[in-house]
């Protein structure tokens, strides 16, 4: 298996869909176009329906309704008529796509349903060839009608499922298959132009920080990207030739430790809550500690911790009277009330469905 810098440089050398009939000077400008006017959706997928009450995320509903509105979904009706159209809930992510017809991650692997007929396709075809699909299995050509999930299992036809850990897809990557795919469309990203936005609220902060936590898909786009950041953190930055955005709940925002902190262990189907703080089982100090110590120079945590300045501005904490009226005088008391007001002003968006 080629490194990748040799499988991108492959990929878009041998780029060749076009809607007329193969054409490599077609795709391979198409490639590069389709990045820099695109807008990436990268995030997390959160618990399905976690802020409805079970009654089902209106959001989710919403996009499935936009989905099949679409000139290229309506394309592929046909072939797709009579079947169940499935609809997973990516979360925060999802609001932003309807908004904007961006693409996700979601598009280029998929889950079961017909997100993957939304995606660029000359961008889908790059990513097919830089992970080297067209050299394996039995029917190896990029297919439109083929999701991203469907062309690995035809690739690596042992491997259930394209996150999992697996000898294969850690010679050939050095990690999972999604992963890589993640790591193409940042490059492709960095290097074309377009822009990313990382939608972080319901994020859990050790996953990204914490060396010692569990580390998913997200954790590690996290990790490359927040690379980027540098004091003093904006919202919006420049990635390579493209843009990099962050964004809570949908809102660019200008990330800081006090954010990461109000969602930092994984707690069930909650998000942004007290559970997601303290660890369950932690001795009664343990928080306190932790959060003084995450403030310290000796924090422990990733070197992308360093790139975070600590309150978000327009907190309590800028009313130095009432700071002293309610006596936060320490890292976690004062630590502690920014995380309140951060929880209280989710917790109120969470009641409020999308229009």
């Amino acid at each position: 298996m080629a490194n990748f810098e040799e499988r991108f440089a492959y990929a878009l050398n041998n780029v060749k869909y076009s809607p007329h009939g193969d054409s490599k000077v077609y795709a391979k400008a198409a490639v590069r176009s389709q990045f820099r006017e695109s807008v990436f959706i990268y995030g997390t997928v959160g618990p399905e329906a976690m802020h409805y009450g079970g009654r089902g995320n209106p959001v989710a509903r919403a996009a499935a309704h936009w989905t099949h509105q679409t000139q290229l979904h309506a394309r592929h009706y046909s072939r797709i008529a009579g079947r169940s159209f499935k609809f997973y809930d990516p979360g925060p992510r999802t609001a932003s796509l309807i908004q904007g017809g961006y693409q996700m991650m979601d598009m280029y692997y998929g889950m079961d349903n017909d997100l993957f007929r939304n995606r660029k396709l000359n961008i889908a075809e790059f990513i097919h060839l830089a992970m080297e699909f067209d050299k394996k299995g039995k029917k190896p050509k990029f297919d439109p009608d083929k999701s991203g999930r469907q062309a690995f299992w035809e690739a690596y036809p042992h491997i259930k499922l394209g996150h999992e850990k697996h000898p294969d897809t850690d010679a050939a990557y050095g990690h999972s298959a999604t992963k890589e795919m993640s790591k193409i469309i940042r490059e492709g990203i960095r290097r074309f132009g377009g822009k990313l936005i990382f939608e972080g609220k319901s994020v859990y902060g050790a996953g990204v920080f914490d060396p010692a936590a569990y580390q998913g898909d997200t954790d590690l786009e996290a990790q490359e990207l927040f690379k980027s950041f540098r004091l003093p953190v904006t919202p919006r930055i420049p990635f390579g030739e493209g843009t990099l955005e962050f964004q809570w709940s949908g809102i660019p925002t200008t990330p800081t430790r006090a954010h990461f902190l109000t969602n930092w262990n994984w707690s069930g189907a909650n998000v942004n809550r007290g559970t997601n703080r303290a660890a369950p089982g932690d001795p009664k100090d343990a928080w306190k500690n932790f959060v003084e110590r995450a403030l310290s120079d000796r924090h422990g945590l990733r070197a992308i911790w360093n790139n975070f300045q600590i309150y978000p501005a327009g907190m309590i904490l800028d009313n130095p009277a009432m700071v002293d009226k309610l006596k936060l005088n320490s890292n976690f008391s004062r630590m502690e009330m920014v995380i309140a007001q951060l929880s209280t002003l989710l917790a109120m968006q969470h009641r409020t469905p999308p229009k």
